[in-house]
C-alpha cells in the first residue's frame, strides 16, 4: 500500500505540472529532479523506513520537475518565429501511415537534413501535401506515398497554433504529446524527389507492415461500408473510421470497442499464451528448464507488446502491455502483485515515457475503466453466478465513467447499456477474433464475415437511437463536480454493508446542478469563435441562441460546425439553435451548416443564399424554414432587439451581384449595448448602408463591430467606420491566412480613431457580455493559459502563402 500510495503521488504530480501557464527555467527542473531523486536513492538503503509523508513530498518533486523538465526539451525544438511562411528545403522521412482524402495527403516527416543555409526546422513535423490550387495545375496527380519512403521537399511551416475554444479539442496539445512542433505543407511547383523507398530504420519496417496489411484489408473489403472499422481493429488506423460513424459510436457509447483496446489486445495474447501453455506441459525437457505457467505469461507478454506496437501503442494497448509484463515479471519471480499495484506501475511506465498522455481523452477512459473495474471485483466476497458478475462491472463501469463523459463530450449515452450488452460479446468474441485471426490466417472469408457481423450491430445501434432520448446531453461541468460525482460513484458501488451508500448519488447533484452563468433578462453575450478563415459568431441571451455563420469546411465529413460550433454549444448549456443565420453561401461562413442542422435542433434558418442551395435542402429535410434575409425583418429575444440592415429584397434579382455584397447584416441591441454583425459586406454594400441610415445616425452606430470580410481591402471603408464608430473591432481570421487578413491599411483605419481591435488568431474565442461593455472582453488564450498554447507575435503579420 505504501509503494501504490507514493506511485499514484507521482503521477498525480505529473499530471498537475500539465496545468502550469508557464515553465519554469530548464536549471530548476535539473536541480529539483537531481536533488530529488539523490536524495529518494539515498533513503531507499536506509535501514529504517523512510516517513510517509517525506517520500509523498519526493514523489511530488520528481514527478513535477520531471514533466516540466520534458515539456522545456520539447518546447524548445519549436520551429522558430522567423522561419514561419518562408521556403524550405528538407530531407526526410515519412514517419507515420500517410493518411489521404479529397485534397491531398497528411502525414509525419521526420527531418534527417535542412539544405537551407540558416534554417532552423524541428526534427519531427506535420505536413500536408495538397492538391494544386491552380486551375490548369489541378488535374495533375499527386504522388502516392508510403510510410518509411526519404523524400526530398520544398515546405513552407508555420508554428504549432490550433483553434483555441471553450469545450474544443485542443490542437496544439495533440501536436506537443506527438511530438510535431511545426506544421505546414508541401510546394507544388518546387522539385520534390524520392531519395529511397525504404529509409531502414526500424519504425520503418513496422509502419511498411502495418500499411501493407492496410492496403491488403482495403482490397478484401473492397466496397464494404465498414472496412474502416474492421482496419481499425486490426492496425489500430482509426482515421479510416468516418465522422458519422464515430457519431453513431459516441452516442451509444460503443466507442471504446472499435478500436485497439486493452481488451483486445489481451484476447490475443492470451490467445499465444494458451497455446504456449498447451506445447509446453507436453515437452518434459521445457518443464524441466521453465515451468508452463511463467513460460505462458512471458509470451503473453511479449505478444501483448509486439501486437500493441503494430497497433500504433496508443494508451488503452500501452496499459495493458505494461500490466501484462508487471504480472509476467511477478510470476518469473514467483512473487504475487496486488492488481491495484499492477495497474499504478503500468501508469506509471505510461507518463514516465509519455508525460503529456494525461491530456488524451483515451488515458482517463482506458484507466478510469480498469479502475472500476478493479474497485467492484478484487476482494469482494461472497460468490455470484457469472452473469450477476458481468451485468455489475458494466453497471460500474457506466456509472463511473458517466462524469468523465460529460465532462469531456457533454453527453452520455442512455442507450448505452443496452448497447454494450449486445456489443461488447459480439465484438470481443465474435468480430475481433475474425479480424485477428486473418492476422494469422489471411483467409478474405473471416474479415467478409466480420464485417457482416458489425454491419447487423451497427443497424442495432441505429435503431437504439430511434428511441425517445437516447442521450442524456448538457452543459459542461466544472472539475470540481467532476471529481465529486466519481467520488460519489466510489460510495454508490462500494461492498454490501458500508453505511449510507445512497448518500453518493447526492455527490453527483452538483455534476447537473452548477450551470454556466446565465444571461441576464434584457442583455446577451456575444461569442466570436475562433473557426481559423471564417465567420461565426454566437449570440445568446436569457433563453435563446442564435448562430450567425457556420464556419468552413475542410473536406466532406470535416467543418467547424461538427467541430467547433457544437462542442462550444453543447458546452455552454444551449441544446437547441433558437435561429441560425446563414449570410451567404461562401464556404468560410457556410461550411459547417449541414452538420449544424443534423446534429441540433433548429428553429429557423435565415439566409442570402438561393433555394437551389444544398443547405436549404437539407433544412427542409430536417423540417427547419429557410427564410430569406431582407432589410427590415425584425425580432425579440428576452428583451434583445434583433433588426436586419442589408441586404435589400431586389438585390436576389441582380444575378451579377457578388454573394459577399448580399451577406445577412445584423445589428443585436440591449438597453445600453449593441453590436453589428457584417460578414463579408464590401465596399458596395457599406456605402448602401451608409446612404440608407443617414437620416437614421443611431441605427448603424454600435459598441461592437464584426469587422467585414475580415478586414480585406474592399471592406471597412472610412465613412463605414465613421457611421457605425464602434468601440471595439472584431476579427474573425485565421492564424497567418494566405489572403493576409487583416490587412495593414485597414487595421491602420482603426487605429486612427482609437478603436480597439481583437482577434481570434492571436487571441482564440473572443467573449463579450453586454452588461459590462467592451470591457468584459474575454481572450480564451489569456483565460485558459498552457505552457504550449502559443502565443502570436502581433509584430509578426506575414500570411503563410
Amino acid at each position: 500500500m505504501r509503494t501504490l500510495l507514493v506511485l499514484l503521488t507521482g503521477c498525480v504530480a505529473v499530471g498537475l505540472a500539465q496545468l502550469v501557464p508557464e515553465l519554469p527555467p530548464r536549471w530548476v527542473s535539473v536541480v529539483t529532479l537531481s536533488g530529488a531523486s539523490l536524495l529518494a536513492i539515498a533513503l531507499l538503503f536506509r535501514k529504517s523506513q523512510t516517513p510517509l509523508l517525506v517520500a509523498l513530498i519526493l514523489a511530488i518533486a520528481i514527478g513535477a520537475s520531471y514533466t516540466c523538465l520534458r515539456a522545456e526539451l520539447r518546447m524548445a525544438s519549436e520551429l522558430p518565429r522567423e522561419w514561419e511562411g518562408r521556403d524550405v528545403e528538407l530531407i526526410g522521412v515519412i514517419d507515420e501511415l500517410p493518411q489521404a482524402d479529397q485534397q491531398g495527403v497528411r502525414f509525419a516527416f521526420a527531418v534527417e537534413r535542412v539544405l537551407t543555409p540558416t534554417a532552423v526546422v524541428p526534427p519531427r513535423v506535420a505536413l500536408g501535401w495538397y492538391k494544386a490550387t491552380v486551375r490548369e495545375l489541378q488535374s495533375e496527380p499527386l504522388p502516392t506515398l508510403h510510410a518509411g519512403e526519404r523524400w526530398q521537399l520544398t515546405v513552407r511551416l508555420k508554428r504549432p497554433h490550433g483553434y483555441a475554444n471553450p469545450n474544443g479539442f485542443d490542437v496544439e496539445a495533440w501536436l506537443l504529446e506527438n511530438s510535431l512542433r511545426a506544421t505546414g505543407s508541401v510546394r507544388n511547383d518546387e522539385p520534390n524527389r524520392l531519395l529511397a523507398t525504404n529509409a531502414g530504420r526500424a519504425i520503418d519496417h513496422l509502419n511498411r507492415l502495418r500499411e501493407r496489411l492496410r492496403e491488403r484489408m482495403q482490397q478484401a473489403l473492397s466496397g464494404q461500408r465498414y472496412a474502416g472499422v474492421l482496419i481499425a481493429l486490426a492496425i489500430g488506423d482509426q482515421r479510416a473510421v468516418s465522422e458519422a460513424d464515430w457519431s453513431l459510436f459516441n452516442a451509444t457509447a460503443v466507442s471504446h470497442l472499435l478500436s485497439i483496446s486493452g481488451a483486445h489486445v489481451t484476447l490475443f495474447a492470451g490467445w499465444m499464451g494458451w497455446l504456449t501453455m498447451a506445447g509446453w506441459r507436453r515437452s518434459p525437457r521445457l518443464l524441466a528448464w521453465l515451468p508452463a505457467q511463467q513460460a505462458a505469461a512471458l509470451v503473453a507478454a511479449v505478444v501483448a507488446v509486439a501486437y500493441a506496437a503494430l497497433a500504433g501503442f496508443e494508451v488503452p494497448a500501452q496499459r495493458t502491455c505494461y500490466m501484462l509484463l508487471a504480472a509476467a515479471f511477478a510470476l518469473m519471480l514467483r512473487r504475487t502483485l496486488s492488481p491495484w499495484l499492477i495497474l499504478v506501475l503500468a501508469l506509471t511506465v505510461v507518463l514516465a515515457i509519455d508525460p503529456w498522455a494525461v491530456l488524451a481523452v483515451g488515458f482517463w477512459f482506458s484507466f478510469g475503466a480498469v479502475a472500476f473495474l478493479l474497485y467492484v471485483s478484487v476482494g469482494r466476497v461472497g460468490g455470484r453466478p457469472w452473469w450477476h458478475t458481468v451485468l455489475a462491472t458494466q453497471a460500474a463501469v457506466t456509472l463511473g465513467l458517466a462524469p468523465l463523459s460529460l465532462a469531456l463530450f457533454q453527453q452520455v449515452s442512455l442507450v448505452g447499456p443496452l448497447a454494450n450488452a449486445v456489443a461488447i460479446p459480439l465484438v470481443t468474441l465474435l468480430v475481433v477474433p475474425l479480424t485477428l485471426l486473418w492476422l494469422v490466417v489471411p483467409l478474405d472469408a473471416l474479415l467478409l464475415a466480420a464485417h457482416q457481423l458489425m454491419l447487423w450491430l451497427v443497424q442495432g445501434l441505429q435503431w437504439l437511437l430511434t428511441w425517445p432520448a437516447p442521450l442524456w446531453m448538457q452543459h459542461a461541468p466544472p472539475w470540481w463536480a467532476v471529481a465529486l460525482a466519481i467520488a460519489g460513484c466510489v460510495v454508490m458501488l462500494a461492498p454490501r454493508g458500508w453505511p449510507h451508500r445512497w448518500l453518493g448519488a447526492l455527490w453527483c447533484l452538483p455534476l447537473f446542478t452548477v450551470v454556466p452563468p446565465a444571461v441576464p433578462e434584457g442583455e446577451f453575450r456575444l461569442t466570436a469563435l475562433d473557426i481559423g478563415q471564417g465567420t461565426t459568431a454566437i449570440v445568446q441571451t436569457a433563453n435563446h441562441t442564435l448562430v450567425y455563420d457556420t464556419g468552413p469546411r475542410w473536406t466532406d465529413s470535416a467543418d467547424a460546425g461538427s467541430r467547433l460550433i457544437a462542442p462550444y454549444l453543447r458546452g455552454s448549456g444551449a441544446g437547441r439553435i433558437h435561429g441560425l443565420v446563414v449570410s451567404h453561401l461562401d464556404i468560410d461562413h457556410s461550411g459547417g451548416a449541414r452538420s449544424l442542422l443534423n446534429m441540433l435542433p433548429v428553429d429557423w434558418m435565415l439566409t442570402s443564399v438561393f433555394n437551389e442551395a444544398d443547405i436549404v435542402t437539407v433544412a427542409r429535410s430536417r423540417s427547419v424554414t429557410p427564410i430569406a434575409c431582407i432589410r427590415g425583418q425584425s425580432w425579440q429575444w428576452d428583451g434583445v432587439r434583433f433588426e436586419v440592415l442589408h441586404p435589400e429584397a431586389d438585390s436576389y434579382l441582380e444575378a451579377k451581384l457578388k454573394t459577399n455584397d448580399r451577406s445577412c447584416v445584423i445589428k443585436v441591441s440591449s438597453a445600453q449595448f449593441s453590436a453589428l454583425l457584417t460578414a463579408d459586406i464590401e465596399a458596395l454594400s457599406e456605402r448602401a448602408l451608409v446612404e440608407r441610415y443617414a437620416d437614421q445616425s443611431t441605427m448603424l452606430r454600435s459598441d461592437v463591430l464584426l469587422m467585414p470580410h475580415h478586414g480585406s481591402l474592399t471592406s471597412s471603408t472610412p465613412a463605414f467606420i465613421d457611421a457605425v464608430a464602434p468601440k471595439l473591432a472584431l476579427i474573425n481570421a485565421g492564424y497567418r491566412n494566405r489572403f493576409g487578413h487583416p490587412r495593414d491599411a485597414v487595421l491602420a483605419r482603426y487605429r486612427e480613431r482609437d478603436i480597439d481591435v481583437l482577434r481570434t488568431d492571436w487571441h482564440g474565442a473572443i467573449v463579450l457580455d453586454s452588461v459590462q461593455g467592451v470591457t468584459s472582453a474575454s481572450k480564451y488564450r489569456d483565460v485558459r493559459r498552457r505552457y504550449w498554447l502559443d502565443r502570436p507575435d502581433p509584430a509578426d503579420q506575414r500570411p503563410l502563402e
